[in-house]
């Protein structure tokens, strides 16, 4: 009896080192895989974003065609299966309600408050999702940044 209270302390050490030990590695097993999940949300946004960003950059006629083109691509339509498999489930349905507002009402005047509004949601939905779950900011105040006068039209 006297050798196993002399041991105890001992393998209840060795017992909460191993435990301690698991948890700690599935801890870290965890994080890496959230952290690359992370950075295929990054690079799937990206793509998702593009022709959109082409909007922005070139609001001529011409950059709109293009931006069109891209959407209509068989490329995008992957990259857009892609979104759904790896994005957050908020992503998605903001990209959905962007989407359905602007197929539904296919000859959208260029200023449509209700589509940007719809679009930073999207936005700042993503932008929740690659970590800055405590963001201050509003679909507005990001778009601020793209749109000149934007308070002007929501």
């Amino acid at each position: 009896m006297n050798w196993i209270e002399s041991l105890s302390p001992s393998l209840l050490i060795i017992t909460g080192g191993i435990i301690t030990w698991v948890i700690k590695s599935k801890i870290e097993e965890l994080k890496a895989i959230e952290e690359k999940l992370r950075e295929e949300r990054r690079k799937i946004y990206k793509k998702i974003l593009t022709p959109y960003i082409k909007v922005f950059s070139d609001l001529s006629t011409k950059g709109k065609l293009e931006a069109s083109e891209i959407i209509k691509s068989y490329k995008y339509r992957e990259v857009a299966f892609e979104l759904i498999l790896f994005g957050s489930d908020k992503v998605i349905c903001a990209y959905n309600d962007f989407l359905s507002y602007a197929n539904k009402y296919k000859n959208i005047k260029e200023n449509n408050p209700k589509l940007m509004k719809l679009f930073g949601v999207f936005l700042l939905e993503i932008r929740k999702s690659l970590g800055n779950k405590n963001t201050k900011l509003n679909e507005v105040d990001i778009l601020r940044a793209m749109i000149k006068d934007i308070d002007k039209f929501i």
